[in-house]
């Protein structure tokens, strides 16, 4: 299984990305390959 969390705060080392590392660790320690993504180092268009 993978399991993708996606960060849409500006802050890379702040409560919202703790929370979505800590997760994380879970879901990999249970054998889930994981992925975090920032949606701020992304270049993107809406």
């Amino acid at each position: 299984m993978k399991v993708i969390a996606i960060n849409g705060s500006p802050r890379k080392k702040w409560n919202t990305a703790m929370l979505l590392e800590q997760a994380l660790e879970g879901a990999a320690s249970q054998g889930a390959e994981t992925e975090l993504i920032h949606l701020y180092d992304l270049d993107f268009k809406g």
